[in-house]
Parts: structure tokens; C-alpha cells; sequence
């Protein structure tokens, strides 16, 4: 994995927290649009941060293209409230078809815990043994009340034919135990802090 890739990972998983759009108590407030702001923001201060631009809706009507100023794209992005392994869900499938026109992929989404297995293998299997990068990152979630209820945001490599899982982290913040959101919630439940998995 290429350091530009991982800064990205990184990046996006901690700016995740930033200005979350939800608060402890209220987190069926955020609706669909909600999320998609909070994405289109979030990748927009990691392109900040690494010193390049995002251009919103370009590029064939990609969601995001992150370029240098030389106007090279770095990678394309694209991002949906389905779940990966529903027939309507086709980012995979534009990212694949456009893998000459950037150095990287990134997908983000949603997963439902019970079928986050099945819609990983339908990410894996869409971008089939690509030689460019596929960086996968999936909120997991479970129902309540109807309402997705948020548990993880989880970062996968994918290249060549090859899956690994980068990290694994709360995606709520006030459920990464030691941190302020967690002791300004005022919430003992708190699970596990951020989880490299070594590459």
C-alpha cells in the first residue's frame, strides 16, 4: 500500500469525528442527507490535508475526484446510502470501468452487520483483480426501531484479486473509551479504540 493510500485511511478515519452531525441520544436524527454531507466534508479535509483538491460531481459525474494541481487525479470517489450487494448499487462497477483515468479508487458505504460478509464479497468480486487500488470503507450498522444505529466504520485494501482490512473503529465518538466525546456523553457505553490490522 502506497503512503498517499494510507494517509488517506488515516485521515478519513480520524476526521471522521470532526463536526460529527449527531449527537449521544439523538442518533436517529441523522437522515440520508445528513450522512452525505458528512462524507462529501470529511474527504474534502482529507484532500485538504494532503495538499490536493476535490472536485465535486466531475469527471463523468463522479461523486468526488481527488487531484494535484496539475489537475491529475489522484483518485475518483464514490459513496451510497445501500448496501454494496443490492443490484441498484453500481459505484463499484463506475470506479472499475474508469481504473485508467486515476491512480486510486475509493468506495464509501454502508453495511449491515448481518450481510457485511456478503456485501465485502460483492465489493472484492465487482472489482475482480484490478492492478489499481480499491480503498472500501463500510459504516457497519444494525436496526432499531427500523433506524440504522451505527457500530463501526470499517477500511479495506482491495488489489489484484486481493481483500485485507486496514482498521476498524467505532463510528460513533463517543464510544472510543478515553477520548472527550466519550467523557462529555457522559456514556459508559463505550467498546473497543480504533483496530490497525497490520496493513
Amino acid at each position: 500500500m502506497k503512503r498517499r493510500e494510507r494517509d488517506f485511511i488515516a485521515l478519513f478515519n480520524a476526521l471522521w469525528y470532526q463536526d460529527f452531525p449527531v449527537i449521544p441520544g439523538h442518533e436517529d436524527l441523522g437522515k440520508r442527507a445528513v450522512w452525505t454531507t458528512h462524507i462529501a466534508s470529511t474527504v474534502k479535509q482529507c484532500s485538504d490535508l494532503m495538499g490536493l483538491f476535490t472536485c465535486f460531481e466531475s469527471g463523468g459525474r463522479t461523486d468526488a475526484v481527488i487531484q494535484n494541481s496539475n489537475r491529475q487525479a489522484w483518485a475518483k470517489v464514490e459513496w451510497e446510502w445501500y448496501q454494496p450487494k443490492q443490484d441498484r448499487v453500481n459505484e463499484i462497477h463506475k470506479l472499475a470501468s474508469a481504473h485508467h483515468e486515476a491512480d486510486a479508487f475509493i468506495f464509501i458505504g454502508y453495511s449491515s452487520a448481518e450481510h457485511h460478509e456478503e456485501n465485502l464479497a460483492k465489493i472484492t468480486q465487482t472489482w475482480g483483480a484490478l492492478n489499481k487500488p480499491l480503498i472500501a470503507i463500510l459504516v457497519t450498522y444494525s436496526f432499531h426501531s427500523r433506524r440504522r444505529h451505527f457500530d463501526h466504520v470499517q477500511s479495506h485494501y482491495i488489489k489484484n484479486g486481493r481483500h485485507v482490512k486496514v482498521r476498524r473503529q467505532p463510528a460513533l465518538p463517543w464510544h472510543v473509551k478515553g477520548t472527550k466525546w466519550a467523557a462529555l456523553s457522559g456514556s459508559a457505553a463505550v467498546i473497543d479504540a480504533p483496530e490497525d490490522d497490520g496493513e
